[in-house]
């Protein structure tokens, strides 16, 4: 008789002899420039409503585990990695609901930045969470500060999804899968000018309330530094939507504006950033407004420990599959503020209105937290966040998304987080590069430092 041999043992033999050729071909100069960091949180969380629901409010506390694996790599010479990967599976344990206890919640992340030359680089990024029934937004901390149109990503960054998608957390609507990938290049066509180009893609998949929700971007700007702090651009954005209750169409977005005190040369003294922009969309589907105006203004102020950012922004965007496209007008702030060298705080606020053809809704996420640092490998937390969701009677149209009336929740977290480095160095993390309210902050690897290390505003 034949023999058939277990495809997955083949499989796992199969990747150790390619990891084991390419350790042995590839130079262990190459090898130096990978690093890579093992993180682990625990905590303990309460929630007064873990299904955000006004039918089945339901209150709990959960106790989480969240692993995280980090890869990042660099350039030799270069020591801020061009590329950097992390992925965190977590368990919940429910101590009301045992059976909610669940591996459902994962999320990843990972961009590349590929600078081909002085004039011309390329971004790459990708953002992945899936989430189970229970809704626990916030107890993971406060999320990247949005910038104005002319900010280029962060070399190795991954660039937060859109504010749109923050209504993850604002659901009822079961397990979900959402993934927000994205590609960007820019070139300098000479000193004063430069051009951008992009293209994201926006993908919901609500696996229990069932339906996709698909959002592609496609988008060209100019700009031009008519004088040292202002920076003139004009774009074009071309929308195409495939939304969940079943329109589709094209959305045209134009935009034009200037960002003022855009120069971050000074390094350790005060800054100010002034993002201006406004426009027109006009949205040829069936859903939501045919013409909405395009509105931007971002004001970031830094100093040498703390990090002040507010605004307001409005255009049309998708709503999560609660409906089809929505003019949607946003005000916001976020302050991180370092207390002391092992202290930190921070704080988020965001107010939005959504105008769909089916239902308008008003929502509010607040948050706040402190950080503490006993060590490079040590640290310690609480967060606390506030959903709130207001719903119109067209809620009803939504297939369970949304309720009609008043929905909010009360969450916190208190968490401890150790962190280990696994390559080229191994044993107890080393460094970390921001206390960031983030259990599992980015790291800066043991890259070879062969060029001076630029002070940072915000250590």
């Amino acid at each position: 008789m034949g023999c058939t041999r277990n495809r997955s043992k083949t499989l796992d033999e199969g990747l150790f002899v390619f990891g084991l050729v390419i350790a042995l071909v590839v130079p262990s100069t190459v090898w130096a420039t990978f690093a890579s960091q093992f993180a682990f949180s625990t905590g303990e969380g309460y929630s007064d409503n873990i299904f955000f629901s006004q039918t089945n409010k339901n209150h709990d506390f959960i106790t989480i585990f969240a692993p995280t694996l980090t890869f990042l790599y660099a350039p030799e010479g270069q020591i801020t990695p061009t590329l950097t990967a992390n992925i965190t599976p977590s368990y919940q344990i429910y101590a009301r609901h045992s059976d909610l206890n669940n591996f459902d919640n994962v999320s990843a992340n990972a961009a590349y930045t590929y600078q081909y030359s002085p004039r011309l680089n390329f971004n790459l990024y990708d953002t992945l969470q899936r989430q189970g029934q229970t809704r626990l937004g916030g107890l993971t901390g406060f999320g990247q500060f949005p910038t104005g149109p002319t900010s280029p990503p962060p070399v190795g960054g991954v660039i937060a999804p859109p504010s749109s998608q923050n209504l993850k957390d604002l659901t009822s609507g079961g397990t979900q899968l959402t993934n927000y990938v994205g590609f960007q290049g820019s070139y300098l066509y000479r000193p004063d000018i430069r051009f951008t180009g992009w293209y994201t893609n926006q993908f919901v998949n609500f696996t229990q309330a069932g339906g996709t929700d698909v959002f592609n971007d496609v988008g060209f700007r100019g700009i031009y530094n008519w004088r040292q702090d202002h920076n003139l651009h004009a774009g074009l954005t071309i929308s195409i939507s495939n939304a969940r209750n079943g329109d589709s169409g094209v959305i045209y977005n134009f935009d034009f504006g200037d960002d003022y005190f855009s120069n971050y040369t000074i390094q350790l003294t005060p800054t100010l950033s002034l993002a201006a922009s406004t426009g027109l969309s006009f949205n040829t589907s069936n859903s939501g407004p045919h013409v909405a105006q395009n509105t931007s203004v971002i004001i970031t102020k830094l100093w040498e420990t703390a990090q002040l950012n507010g605004g307001v922004t409005k255009g049309l965007t998708p709503s999560y599959g609660i409906s089809g496209i929505s003019d949607t007008t946003t005000l916001f702030t976020n302050v991180n503020w370092r207390l002391t060298e092992k202290l930190s705080t921070g704080a988020s606020v965001n107010f939005s209105l959504y105008d769909t053809k089916d239902v308008n809704f008003k929502t509010f996420q607040a948050g706040f937290g402190f950080q503490y640092l006993f060590t490079s490998w040590l640290s310690s937390g609480i967060y606390y966040s506030f959903n709130w969701i207001d719903a119109g009677a067209g809620a009803n149209s939504t297939g369970g998304l949304i309720q009609q009336g008043i929905t909010r929740a009360n969450n916190v977290f208190a968490f401890l987080t150790t962190r280990f480095d696994v390559w080229p160095n191994t044993g107890l993390a080393r460094s970390i590069s921001s206390p960031t309210l983030s259990p599992t902050p980015t790291l800066i690897p043991p890259f070879p430092m062969q060029a001076p290390q630029t002070p940072k505003l915000m250590p």
